[in-house]
């Protein structure tokens, strides 16, 4: 089955995610197409879709939900997945643990960060939140300010195991829906 991967990405981090799930989905037999969103016509020849986005102010890229937006009718059609790329991710986090937790509470309060496009006709099959890589260049002076206030500590936070593990799974329910 051929799968879309398209990302969303400011800094990298949803890039390296994609191409890395686009490369698991690949290992276990399926094609894949890679695409930044921002180029991506559409998705009307692929058998299903796996889409993310940084997460900036608690929001998906603007790119990204421009492409939901597009894509409404195909999405409607195919199986999708979502990512979300940030500072705290389901296992790991910019963040000392018992900040990341309390940011979870809050995030799984709220599911703002999900394209505010997405019509209640695309259901996605899964999704799943990663952290990614933070830099002081990627912060005004006030955001690294209150980022170090909340002990947060810039590097590459992407765990790479929950990564392959996630694509996995969607490796393994492609499968299970193309057979059955």
């Amino acid at each position: 089955m051929q799968v879309f991967v398209g990302y969303a990405s400011a800094h990298g981090s949803t890039r390296r995610i994609a191409e890395r799930i686009a490369r698991q989905l690949q290992s276990n037999g399926h094609g894949t197409a890679v695409r930044p969103l921002v180029r991506t016509g559409d998705v009307t020849d692929c058998g299903a879709v796996v889409l993310g986005s940084a997460v900036h102010d608690g929001r998906w890229l603007p790119e990204a939900v421009e492409f939901v937006r597009r894509n409404a009718g195909a999405l409607a059609e195919q199986p999708v997945w979502l990512f979300s790329v940030s500072l705290v991710g389901e296992r790991s986090s910019a963040f000392p643990p018992v900040v990341a937790r309390c940011l979870r509470r809050l995030k799984a309060r709220s599911a703002s960060e999900l394209p505010a496009a997405l019509p209640a006709a695309i259901a996605p099959v899964g999704r799943h939140d990663f952290a990614g890589a933070v830099a002081p260049e990627h912060w005004p002076p006030t955001g690294r300010l209150v980022f170090r206030l909340m002990g947060g500590r810039y590097g590459e936070y992407t765990d790479w195991g929950e990564v392959d593990a996630w694509a996995a799974a969607v490796a393994a329910e492609l499968e299970a829906t193309a057979g059955g």
